[in-house]
């Protein structure tokens, strides 16, 4: 019994910007509805981006909204920032920076769980991956697009 599958969900983008002036944008909790699908009503709770920090948003999707509280796990400025996602889905988000060339390369890792057991099983393996592989490329290319123009 023990664990549950988690699904994952991994995709990169080259960003012509440094890694300090890509984190700057990542971790500006405030700005992620400006790039990321479908993200409303944010709460943002200190020490955030660091860690113990919190961020509560809804994501809508497919005429669905999600809460999503995200706690910060891991923070090392310009390197990464790891977040645990709890709500309807459950798991984790890692956003990993590496210089690459001129500019960065963002590799985002989501690993998560959807809550309702079979039904779970079943709406993820139907649905939510595509959205949820659909939204993360969505937002990288609207991130990029954002830290690029800055």
């Amino acid at each position: 019994m023990g664990e549950t599958a988690m699904a994952m969900v991994q995709r990169n983008v080259q960003i012509r910007a440094s890694p300090q002036e890509t984190m700057a944008l990542l971790s500006d909790a405030s700005r992620w509805p400006d790039w990321y699908p479908g993200m409303t009503q944010i709460s943002i709770t200190a020490p955030f981006p660091e860690e113990g920090g919190k961020v509560v948003f809804k994501v809508r999707s497919a005429g669905i909204s999600m809460p999503i509280t995200e706690t910060v796990l891991e923070y090392q400025p310009g390197k990464l920032q790891v977040l645990r996602m709890e709500g309807l889905l459950s798991g984790r988000a890692r956003w990993e920076l590496n210089p690459d060339g001129a500019g960065t390369r963002l590799t985002t890792t989501f690993e998560y769980a959807l809550r309702g057991g079979v039904f779970g099983k079943i709406a993820d393996s139907l649905v939510v991956e595509r959205m949820n592989t659909k939204s993360l490329e969505q937002g990288l290319q609207n991130f990029k697009a954002l830290v690029e123009r800055q």
